[in-house]
Parts: C-alpha cells; sequence; structure tokens
C-alpha cells in the first residue's frame, strides 16, 4: 500500500468539496472552488513525492466531475436562458 502525498489528499478534498457545491446548486463558490481545484492538480503533479497510479486515478475522477459539470451547464443554459416559445 503506497502513502498517499498530501498534495494528492488536497486535490481529493478540492474535488470533492467541488462535487457538494454542484450538488447543492452553488454556482457562485464553483466559481471559486474550481480555480483552487487547478491549483491542486498542478501541485499534485508536480509533487516528487506523488504516486503516479493514484494520481492517475484522482485525475480521471476529476475529469468525470467536469463531465457531470458540463452537463450541469447545459441543462441550466437550456432551462433558464432559452425563452420558452
Amino acid at each position: 500500500m503506497s502513502v498517499i502525498p498530501m498534495s494528492q489528499l488536497s486535490l481529493m478534498r478540492k474535488r470533492r468539496e467541488l462535487k457538494e457545491l454542484m450538488e447543492a446548486g452553488q454556482w457562485q463558490k464553483i466559481l471559486v472552488i474550481e480555480a483552487d481545484l487547478f491549483t491542486e492538480i498542478d501541485m499534485a503533479v508536480k509533487d516528487a513525492e506523488r504516486s503516479p497510479k493514484e494520481l492517475l486515478n484522482e485525475l480521471g475522477e476529476v475529469v468525470k466531475l467536469y463531465k457531470e459539470l458540463s452537463s450541469l451547464c447545459c441543462i441550466y443554459a437550456q432551462e433558464y436562458h432559452h425563452p420558452q416559445r
């Protein structure tokens, strides 16, 4: 069992925080956390102590989350920004 470095744990926490905000519809907070998430990704990737396998798994989870976020944005745009005819 490998030890997960702190940078990777921070990335996991930030991803989970973003997911919770998405589920709660906290769009203003999502903008802030999303910027933080990119910083966490950068730190985890550059960490000399990173676990490549675990990091790839976590980055896969981030990609899944962004697919979900993209879908939510499309739904939001259709429901709230296009007048019904």
